[in-house]
């Protein structure tokens, strides 16, 4: 068996969702105007408020990085909002945001079935760490059909905290029977490399699929790749070395 020399003594690969397995634009633009097109109706003065709040620019249908979409939990979201709609409340917000999440079409950065495999078979354990709540994550996997990839998945509701802390790391490495070192981290923020980086992972892993360019993750990351689905040759390359 090669397993452990061709991962480079790494057990296991933690990944964040949006912007590193799913499309993030996609995604939370459709998400945003939804939300908006129940929350204001007709109000579009309102609307463009809703979105300048959370870092959303409607007419390109993109995120500012490290705005608050991109960084913070769905529950820091929702009270941003509730606090330019006085006639709702946050309970009915949170309760939007469910709905409207279940409804939502997937847009996986690349084949997620193919670059999984190709981990799981070098003997890796996979998980899913993510801001959004848990239940968004799971509905997005599993309309993805990649649930059943990963051994474990949480949110900012999952009882481990929220990313940038090192809490979701460590329940992972709890599930797992792992320690941090033997962790790559894969993320597209600078909020997922400090995660990381509080954690102490063994690898530090910045994709460019999200809002954040490479000059902006230069720096935060131990290595930055175009998406996940270089990490297998990554790997394999690394190894050789």
């Amino acid at each position: 068996m090669t397993k452990e020399h061709s991962t480079n003594g790494f057990k296991a690969v933690l990944f964040d969702k949006d912007g590193t397995l799913f499309n993030f634009n996609e995604t939370w633009g459709h998400f945003c105007d939804l939300m908006f097109d129940t929350l204001a109706g007709d109000d579009e003065p309102l609307k463009d408020r809703l979105a300048e709040v959370c870092g959303y620019d409607r007419s390109s249908r993109t995120f500012k990085t490290g705005s608050l979409i991109v960084n913070a939990s769905a529950d820091e979201v929702n009270e941003a909002w509730s606090g330019l709609l006085p006639d709702r409340s946050l309970e009915e917000i949170v309760s939007l945001n469910h709905e409207v999440y279940a409804s939502l079409p997937v847009f996986p950065t690349c084949d997620l079935s193919d670059v999984m495999t190709g981990l799981r078979d070098l003997g890796l354990k996979l998980g899913v760490a993510t801001n959004d709540y848990e239940a968004g994550a799971v509905t997005q996997l599993q309309e993805a059909s990649a649930m059943t990839l990963f051994d474990f998945v949480c949110g900012s509701d999952s009882g481990y905290g929220r990313k940038p802390e090192a809490g979701m790391v460590h329940g992972f490495c709890e599930r797992m029977d792992i320690e941090p070192h033997e962790i790559i981290f894969v993320g597209d923020s600078t909020h997922d490399m400090d995660c990381a980086r509080n954690a102490d992972v063994g690898l530090s892993v910045a994709v460019l699929t999200g809002p954040a360019t490479e000059e902006q993750l230069t720096g935060h990351a131990d290595v930055i790749l175009p998406s996940i689905g270089s990490l297998p040759g990554y790997l394999a390359n690394r190894d050789v070395k």
